[in-house]
């Protein structure tokens, strides 16, 4: 989940200790990626993995106003999300970034907002890659249920290279349920931003999502050991 603009500081803190209340309560893992200011602060009162929203394929040196892989470990990211649509970078950004967060031991999560390009990503091996439609993104109106064969081709067109990279979808996750629908169409995983930092009661709202997902993955798992 990200805060993106929506929230920060205190309320940013609040959000991160809610979610790790219902991770804990849960099979559901939960990463959180708040402002880039809130990093520090968030990942030394939580427990769940805190990503950076950016990072660039710099090395310590000259690069004024660019986020260093290594001070992003040190404030205390496990992981980083780059390349989305609000925050694009070119293909060489993505590769430079893949080399600098697998030097420094971050976890890297790469967006795209098509089928073919999550294929042509997954070709470089990240650890994930969150597909999306920007026109979805912020809308309320959930990838799962608009645009179904979105999900499905992307899931295809990343396990077709690479089983092991999860595969996660997002733009207008609303509900458990929204959630649940993108495991079922074979997703690893589901983003959410704007409703979750809305919600007049989050921890409501992420219970919610994690029962939600918790059933649609149990039921997968059954279909998968049935054949």
């Amino acid at each position: 989940m990200s805060t993106k603009a929506y929230i920060w500081g205190k309320k940013a803190l609040e959000l991160a200790r809610v979610a790790e209340r219902v991770a804990k309560n849960s099979v559901v893992n939960f990463i959180f990626i708040p402002q880039l200011v809130d990093l520090r602060m968030i990942a030394e009162n939580v427990e769940i993995p805190v990503f950076a929203p950016n990072m660039d394929p710099i090395n310590p040196g000259r690069g004024f106003g660019r986020d260093l892989p290594e001070a992003l470990r040190e404030a205390g990211a496990s992981g980083v999300m780059i390349n989305h649509a609000e925050r694009e970078k070119t293909l060489a950004e993505v590769v430079g970034c893949l080399r600098r967060a697998r030097e420094v031991g971050l976890r890297l999560i790469v967006c795209c907002d098509t089928p073919q390009s999550a294929s042509a990503l997954a070709t470089l091996n990240p650890d994930a890659i969150l597909s999306e439609p920007p026109k979805l993104i912020g809308t309320k109106r959930p990838v799962s249920k608009e645009m179904k064969q979105f999900i499905i081709d992307s899931v295809k067109a990343v396990k077709e290279i690479n089983r092991d990279i999860l595969l996660i979808v997002g733009a207008g996750i609303s509900c458990g349920e929204d959630a649940a629908e993108a495991l079922r169409l074979g997703a690893d995983g589901s983003g959410a931003s704007r409703a979750i930092c809305e919600s007049s009661d989050p921890e409501r709202f992420l219970a919610d999502v994690a029962r939600a997902m918790e059933r649609a993955w149990r039921l997968r798992t059954e279909i998968d050991e049935t054949g």
